[in-house]
């Protein structure tokens, strides 16, 4: 493994041991022998004597780190708890994940994606004081599918995910499974055009490819196979958000399901389209639904993340 355009700044924090402004380092990397595009974002707390959560910011297919993080708005808050956040870029733009589809165009199967962020975890612990005990990722689209797919395929390394708009193939979640207890926060609108609430194949999806993975799951049957694999019972409480924005046409409900050591949560949008709640209505409604702006889900997804860390210094 070779590092490569480390930074004198960087140096020197190492050096001096605590950073005195928050840092958008760009970074290259070669992973089996490609060339491989990140940024870490430190906030201004960051110190190399001090270990600090690790949250992967997975973008949805076509994008990249830089409109991501425009996107998501993590680094605010990232900055107010102390989270070390990390955006890998995906070769021609579209996470590889055997079982699921994609529509980009000459896409090389044969990368290795889940072993580029195995690399990155290794990278920031060793580098950065990571903590490898609090390892989380979240993304929309399928930056969410692959957040799902981390958590099977890369399950001793992921601490909890919280993806949005996002199932997986059927197919796929016939052996989906976790290898330790795996905390879950799934956002998802009902009237999803791109991953249909109710499963099947999303508009604009469906190709002629044999065994093609766009046949995607239910919510509900996902739901139902994190839970099993959390061992929840089959109690859970339906809490009400807020409706702070009567004219965005959505209302949302939050799930809590009792696990075993954690709890599963499902927030469900109605009339929620394939957006990042509280985000930009990036395309036309017709096209992708309508945005919940009845909550930002980064808030959602911080809250459920630093539940996880209380829960576990108590």
């Amino acid at each position: 493994m070779k590092l490569i355009g480390n930074t004198i700044i960087l140096t020197l924090l190492f050096l001096s041991g605590i950073s005195r402004a928050q840092s958008d380092i760009h970074k290259t990397i070669i992973v089996d022998g490609r060339e491989r595009q990140y940024l870490i974002h430190l906030p201004p707390s960051y110190s190399t004597n001090t270990k600090m959560p690790i949250l992967f910011g997975l973008h949805g297919g076509g994008g990249n780190y830089e409109n991501t993080i425009k996107f998501y708005n993590l680094n605010g808050l990232a900055d107010k708890n102390n989270f070390i956040v990390i955006y890998p870029n995906a070769i021609g733009k579209s996470w590889t994940m055997k079982g699921f589809a994609t529509r980009t165009k000459g896409n090389d199967s044969a990368v290795d994606d889940v072993h580029f962020i195995s690399v990155l975890i290794d990278t920031i612990i060793q580098h950065y004081k990571g903590d490898s005990t609090y390892v989380f990722t979240t993304g929309i689209s399928r930056g969410g599918e692959f957040s799902l797919y981390l958590a099977d395929k890369l399950s001793t390394r992921i601490t909890a995910i919280a993806p949005v708009c996002a199932s997986v193939p059927k197919e796929f979640l016939k052996t989906y499974s976790f290898k330790h207890l795996t905390p879950v926060l799934l956002i998802n609108g009902t009237a999803d055009p791109l991953i249909p609430y109710n499963g099947g194949y999303g508009k604009y999806l469906r190709t002629d490819e044999p065994g093609e993975g766009f046949d995607m799951a239910s919510t509900d049957d996902l739901t139902a196979k994190i839970s099993a694999l959390d061992s929840c019972n089959l109690s859970y409480k339906t809490y009400a958000i807020p409706d702070n924005d009567p004219d965005d046409g959505c209302t949302a409900t939050k799930d809590m399901l009792y696990c075993t050591n954690w709890n599963v949560e499902f927030i469900k949008i109605e009339n929620g389209g394939h957006t990042w709640p509280g985000g930009k209505q990036y395309l036309p409604k017709f096209i992708i639904g309508k945005v919940c702006r009845d909550f930002n889900a980064e808030d959602e997804i911080f809250d459920f993340f630093l539940s996880i860390i209380n829960k576990t210094n108590k």
